[in-house]
């Protein structure tokens, strides 16, 4: 029986027969939009969890949004009224019309608004039995919610009821024409009261009050009722003023000690209470959520708040029009993490950009090889006269089919490995893009359909065009490179944004393509050497498989590229791995200040300090003298600065471990000569200053090196100066009180073990900065520590990619593979024989490969890396320098070269497994 096919129905024959390389197309396809689409998605939720954890970690005085309308005596400046009940009753209305004005990101990102009322510090009646030198202050403070936010430990809660006047005459306002002349109007106390108050039990105990006691505060007498615990330390209300959870005490020296605490009155009785105080503020804020905030919402956000802070609310308080005016360090804040995470977007690309190359290598192969194992079916549905166009179609919906499942497939996984990932519109078009490339690329590639008679006129077109091509590949790398130099390292702007930078992002892989291109043209030249080299000598495996590898370069341009693509990203993540850890290690200790500091808030003795140079594991210490308030000036800036003083010979046997650019011992080397060195910090001048005086009992010229961050740990000013102690001259006079000692380990020393033996020596108070623990802090920053996981996954991906390379490389040839082992094995070929023919298959190409991807990744550092700043990474104050571990190195290129055997063995066996006699049976039936 016989019957006609159809070109339709032949190709369905054709594509049921071949699914084999359908289906292995559909894995690259799933793969490939697996890692694509999940990587966006992965780095935007690092940067989210990174900005949410910035704004987690700054104070809430510094991150809410907060107004303050002051009232009665002792108020200068600010928003002034007359009546403090006026401005506690108006408070709540005035908030909630100010966040319904706000615009929706940031609403978003607020939370509604709270309201706060309190006294000035005002001194109180000591309790029984203090010392004559101890001095008590409190704030009386009022807050609605405080059983919302605090837990009673004690006694009970304060009664409205129980707030009483000890006199009813009340006190009528003075006018003052100076206070009239500025716009504030000054009030005299109302009349003084007799209330109930509660406070923490922290606070208690550091100022002595205990339940049912009264102190006495002006004219009026405040009884302790009950002690409360906050129920969460970490809430905005107790973070706005630290003292009100734990009080306050100073050592102020010869003035005495200050004790300070925070007591408060029933919210109700506010208005009363606030009559008889000299001085009150009315606080309102809007707590700011960090875990609202969002990467793909921060320019929303930004411009909402900049719009916000532009504008004045205006609220109506005691019956008079009032300005509300807010103030924060939000704004700053988003800023400075935009020009921080910049890089780290650009960075990210870079990383994604390897697997991408590799995975566009992956899939170009794949559709190779459908197409060659096509081929004849596609030549015989010619013949039958199908047309090109339609064979053309034909071949991409047969990717379509397979490609389209495969994509929304690796979508779906991708959005189930990323939840957090933001929106998905970047995801969905790089599924789009992979589920369209087969279909495309088989098309494309298929070439010519019609007779065989036109693929020499193909084959010569496409030698001219690949000339060009490749031209243009070597020339758009170099322009790359050209380009970032010449540009230099200029930071990026605030105004910048999140945006990634294409041509850093782009570069790495036109490098990659231009070394792929001249290995495939200049390896040749050494590998025909070899060949006639080899062809001298006895034994044919080398000779013709120098002389095969010479004629077919191994599967052309896009195996080579994978390589290539894929080893030079590797070895760049294993320098970034290696200059993040090395920059984390720096900057721990240019944070430090050594290896250890230890400080004290008061002076260390003589024996103290021999005992803390004796403890066993220290190499070297350093003495830094705290010289109290130093007047420093250069032309009109400065003023008084928090001076320290040091042994620069001293400092530098401790500095080892610090990076150069962050030691303060180079900077005091580097003087200008015939000047004191010094070191100044916190000091924002409008002109560079590299010279200073210091005005003291004799007048000191400085050479001032000027550092942007802060070198230590014992440094707790803002704005501070370090001095060479050795080159002051010798008539003057100085505060000289050894407070900090700074410390180098000897090699092997277990650095707990004297962090612990130097707190002992320093006794309470002191304060242990620790170049080990600092490092544990700065990778707790999801930046950080989520640099390591990207290029690891880089690693993984390149490493997956290029393997898939191979596999495709070497089924794509296995036809002929097999034939060959199959005709030396009949000829009489050992199996030793044949394993050396397979091995120069791929061997040759292979290793120039290997060699040019580590080339060009030990060179991509230098390219890419000097434009990024990478002190987002590492935490640090200072810009790490680039390290390349030759270590981290060489394991990629072993594993590489491990992959390479792994695959060639895979390949021998399979073809070792077919009979001889039918594959040369078969090959003769064709």
């Amino acid at each position: 029986m016989t019957s006609s096919l159809g070109s339709v129905g032949l190709a369905v024959r054709a594509a049921s027969a071949f699914r084999g390389g359908l289906i292995m197309l559909g894995v690259v396809v799933l793969v490939a939009t697996t890692a694509l689409t999940a990587w966006p998605r992965f780095a935007d939720t690092l940067l989210t969890s990174d900005l949410q954890y910035g704004l987690d970690q700054a104070q809430p005085v510094n991150r809410d949004l907060v107004t303050v309308v002051k009232s009665g005596m002792g108020q200068p400046g600010g928003i002034i009224v007359d009546d403090p009940g006026a401005a506690w009753k108006a408070m709540p209305g005035a908030l909630d019309a100010v966040r319904r004005g706000m615009t929706a990101p940031l609403r978003q990102v607020t939370e509604k608004g709270q309201y706060s009322a309190a006294s000035e510090e005002l001194p109180t009646s000591p309790p029984a039995g203090a010392s004559s030198d101890g001095h008590y202050f409190t704030t009386v403070a009022a807050y609605q919610q405080l059983r919302g936010v605090a837990t009673l430990d004690a006694g009970a809660w304060p009664d409205r009821a129980t707030v009483a006047t000890l006199s009813t005459a009340p006190m009528q306002p003075v006018p003052d024409p100076a206070a009239q002349q500025t716009g504030i109007v000054v009030t005299e106390t109302g009349p003084p009261v007799n209330a109930q108050v509660v406070m923490t039990t922290a606070a208690a105990k550091l100022v002595g009050w205990t339940i049912g006691q009264s102190r006495i505060l002006g004219e009026s007498r405040l009884t302790l009722v009950g002690t409360v615990t906050p129920r969460d330390p970490a809430a905005d209300f107790w973070n706005l003023d630290t003292v009100r959870a734990s009080g306050s005490f100073a050592d102020l020296g010869d003035a005495g000690k200050k004790y300070s605490g925070v007591v408060w009155v029933a919210a109700d009785s506010w208005p009363t209470v606030a009559r008889s105080l000299p001085g009150t503020v009315t606080e309102g804020w809007f707590p700011v959520e960090p875990s609202a905030f969002s990467v793909d919402r921060l320019d929303a956000v930004s411009g909402a708040l900049g719009r916000f802070l532009a504008t004045t609310p205006t609220a109506t308080i005691g019956g008079v029009p009032t300005a509300l005016r807010f103030s924060t360090q939000l704004d700053r804040s988003l800023a400075e993490y935009t020009v921080r995470a910049q890089p780290a977007a650009t960075l990210f690309a870079i990383l994604a950009a390897g697997p991408l190359g590799v995975a566009l290598a992956v899939l170009v192969l794949g559709v190779r090889l459908v197409l060659g194992r096509r081929r004849d079916a596609l030549a015989l549905m010619a013949a039958r006269g199908a047309s090109p166009s339609r064979l053309r179609w034909g071949l991409a919906a047969e990717g379509a089919a397979v490609s389209i499942p495969a994509a929304a497939l690796g979508l779906v996984a991708a959005l189930l490995l990323t939840p957090r990932g933001g929106p998905a519109g970047l995801s969905v078009a790089l599924a789009v893009c992979c589920a369209v490339a087969p279909p495309l690329i088989l098309a494309v590639a298929a070439g010519a359909l019609g007779p065989r008679d036109d693929l020499r006129g193909e084959r010569s077109a496409r030698r001219r065009w690949g000339w060009v091509l490749e031209v243009l590949a070597v020339g758009l790398a170099v322009a790359g490179v050209v380009t970032l130099f010449q540009r230099g390292t200029a930071a990026p702007s605030q105004d910048a944004g999140l945006g990634i930078d294409p041509l850093l992002a782009v570069t790495p892989i036109l490098i990659a393509l231009a070394a792929c291109v001249l290995v495939l043209r200049l390896y040749p030249l050494p590998l025909g050497w070899l060949a006639a080299l080899l062809r001298r000598r006895r034994g044919a495996v080398a000779a013709i498989g120098s002389t095969t590898a010479v004629r077919s370069r191994a599967g052309g341009l896009w195996p080579v590229f994978a390589l290539v693509a894929g080893v030079s990203i590797t070895v760049f993540s294993a320098a970034v791995l290696s200059t993040e850890r090395a920059g984390i290690e720096g900057g721990a200790h240019a944070a430090v200040g050594a290896d250890l500091s230890v400080s004290t808030p008061v002076a260390f003795t003589d024996d103290q300090l021999d005992r803390l140079r004796s403890v066993p594991g220290v190499a070297h210490s350093a003495i830094v003298y705290s010289a109290g308030g130093l007047d420093v000036r250069a032309g009109t800036q400065g003023g008084d600065l928090s001076g320290y003083l040091v042994d620069p010979k001293e400092l530098a046997a401790v500095e080892g471990n610090v990076p150069e650019s962050a030691r303060v011992s180079t900077a005091l080397r580097a003087s200008v000569p015939g000047r004191t060195a010094a070191v100044i910090g916190g000091w924002s001048p409008k002109i560079p200053v590299t010279s200073a005086i210091l005005y003291t009992d004799t007048t000191v010229h400085l050479g001032v090196t000027a550092f942007s961050f802060t070198p230590g740990v014992y440094i707790r000013d803002a704005e501070w100066t370090i001095i060479d102690k050795t080159g002051l001259p010798s008539a003057i006079t100085l505060t000289q009180r050894p407070s900090t000692v700074l410390v180098a380990l000897r090699p092997g020393a277990d650095a707990s073990a004297v962090h612990t033996a130097l707190a002992s020596v320093a006794g309470p108070g002191a304060i242990i900065g620790d170049a080990v623990e600092q490092q544990s802090v700065l990778r707790k920053a999801p930046l950080v520590s989520g640099l390591e996981t990207v290029a690891l996954v880089s690693i993984a991906l390149s490493a997956l990619m290029c393997i898939g390379a191979l596999l495709l490389t070497l089924v794509m040839n296995t036809a002929s593979r097999t034939r060959l082992v199959a005709t030396l094995r009949t000829i009489g070929f050992t199996g030793r024989q044949t394993a050396g023919l397979l091995g120069w298959e791929l061997g040759p190409v292979l290793a120039v490969g290997l060699i040019a991807g580590i080339l060009v990744g030990l060179a991509l550092p230098a390219v890419v890396l000097t434009p990024i700043d990478l002190t987002g990474f590492t935490g640090g104050p200072v810009r790490p320098a680039v390290v390349i571990d030759p270590v981290l190195i060489a394991g990629a290129a072993v594993g590489f070269a491990v992959v390479t055997a792994a695959a060639t063995l895979i390949a021998l066996a399979g073809a070792r497994r077919r009979s001889p006699a039918t594959v040369l049976r078969a090959g003769g039936e064709e």
